[in-house]
């Protein structure tokens, strides 16, 4: 297992087991507390209250805050999570002791409450999350309900910043936070870790349909597939017959508009992906990728050249497309343009065998 599926791991069930977890975002990032907000007691709220900066906010779905008439403070920016109007829960004291907060806290996380059951303002912030995660955005609130549906604990979890305690003017960040965390024996996790697990175990692309196409190589089957997340829509097809555990010719190909549709000769993208259908002809078998990232078309000669920096999911989609596809023993065309070696990173990743090892840049 990967040691940074390990670390993800730990922190679901240390959150399973209602403790908190340290949350770090990169070497300059803030660095979070996140607990569960079911398992809000006033013994851990005095704990984090006394860490942190105090500042203690419940992140939630969106659908939730409306369900409990909780609209945001201000006009949040596009993608930006909105802090919603502060509640207490009706019945606490003044709402600031950690006993108090830590009751609004379970309540915002309880089915069972409902709008006139919090009295607003209060001490404790909403945050409404949005609804995928951080595979919608990489935000604090997004990895806290996050970790906390992955531990079993529904999506809605607390956070505050860390306070530094060489400076505690300040907040810890990156190596301070990550010693906090050792110093109290707490998991810790980063953001980028909790993404890419998420893109490891999740599916990234959903089969939308499949069909017979005639091509240069003969007739082939062709399976539409729909980025779960982004919307990129790509094609598979699959040359001749695939046994299982024989290793299949694959050329994964980005599409070019410029190369692909009018044989343009700024770039070899055309004639490779030409190339790769006559060979597997010829070898009576094999699995062509066309890929189609969401965004901009790539079109060599007309916009910036794509880099695997372009396009970072890439070697994601195409290891869950040939999960769907049964693929699982591979022989890498030295042809791939551009990907080759993160691909083939990611595809060793994945479980899936290679056979060629040599792949052009």
């Amino acid at each position: 297992m990967k040691t940074t599926d390990v670390r993800v791991r730990r922190a679901i069930t240390a959150l399973a087991a209602g403790r908190p977890v340290v949350l770090s975002d990169g070497t300059d990032g803030d660095g979070q507390l996140v607990f569960a907000a079911e398992a809000a007691t006033p013994a851990l709220l005095h704990f984090v209250i006394r860490h942190t900066s105090g500042y203690v906010r419940v992140a939630l779905p969106g659908h939730e805050c409306v369900r409990l008439n909780l609209p945001p403070v201000s006009s949040a920016a596009e993608g930006a999570s909105a802090h919603c109007v502060s509640v207490d829960t009706r019945g606490t004291g003044t709402g600031i002791s950690g006993a108090d907060r830590a009751r609004t806290i379970a309540a915002l996380a309880s089915p069972a409450t409902v709008a006139s059951d919090l009295q607003r303002p209060g001490h404790v912030v909403p945050v409404r999350a949005e609804p995928d995660g951080v595979l919608s955005r990489r935000g604090p609130g997004e990895a806290a309900t996050d970790l906390a549906f992955l531990a079993g604990r529904g999506r809605c979890a607390a956070f505050s910043e860390i306070v530094s305690r060489r400076d505690p003017t300040l907040v810890a960040r990156g190596p301070e936070a990550v010693e906090f965390a050792v110093a109290h024996g707490l998991a810790v996790v980063s953001m980028a870790e909790l993404v890419a697990y998420r893109r490891r175990t999740e599916p990234q692309v959903v089969r939308l349909t499949e069909t017979i196409l005639p091509t240069r190589a003969g007739n082939c089957r062709a399976i539409g597939y729909r980025d779960v997340y982004d919307g990129g829509e790509h094609l598979a097809l699959i040359v001749g017959a695939t046994g299982a555990g024989v290793p299949l010719p694959l050329h994964v190909h980005v599409e070019c508009l410029t190369g692909d549709v009018f044989g343009s000769n700024a770039c070899r993208c055309g004639d490779e992906l030409n190339r790769a259908m006559t060979r597997m002809r010829a070898q009576a078998g094999g699995v062509v990728l066309y890929l189609r990232p969401s965004g901009p078309p790539r079109a060599c000669g007309l916009f910036a050249p794509a880099t695997a920096d372009t396009h970072p999911n890439i070697s994601d989609t195409v290891a869950w497309m040939l999960r769907d596809l049964g693929v699982f023993a591979l022989q890498l065309s030295e042809e791939v343009p551009g990907f080759g070696l993160v691909l083939f990173g990611a595809i060793r990743e994945q479980g899936i065998g290679t056979q060629t090892l040599a792949v052009a840049g």
